[in-house]
């Protein structure tokens, strides 16, 4: 009877000590973002320097770029988006957007052939959802 009860208090510890092991490292989540997410964030790149906004049910979704000047932190209103490692594509309402996470740098341009072919096809798959 006794290394039953001693058996069952082992197994509780164990639990109680995983559990709170795993609380710990939940909390204590050391990714650090310059600019972290706010309520109306549906996707963050790199260290959140850009991050597309969602202004509530039937409004665009919006690029918006932390670092830029007040007047134009909005860089452009998005129809679609694909996230291909660390580069971002967008096709908005003003161009086609490549964004490059890893050094927060962006390109915009009016025509599609101004990119690579293979941002083309990329570009051409999102213009077809």
């Amino acid at each position: 009877m006794k290394r039953r009860y001693i058996f069952i208090l082992i197994l509780v510890s164990l639990l109680v000590i995983t559990t709170t092991i795993i609380f710990l490292v939940n909390f204590f989540d050391n990714t650090n973002y310059k600019y972290p997410e706010g309520t109306d964030t549906v996707e963050y790149f790199g260290d959140g320097t850009f991050q597309i906004l969602s202004g509530g049910p039937g409004d665009p979704l919006i690029l918006f770029n932390h670092l830029a000047a007040p007047t134009k932190k909005a860089v452009d209103n998005i129809v679609s988006y694909k996230i291909k490692k660390n580069i971002v594509y967008m096709v908005g309402e003003n161009g086609f957007i490549k964004l490059d996470s890893s050094n927060n740098t962006y390109e915009q341009k009016k025509r599609i052939s101004d990119f690579t072919s293979e941002d083309r096809e990329i570009f051409n798959e999102l213009m077809e959802k």
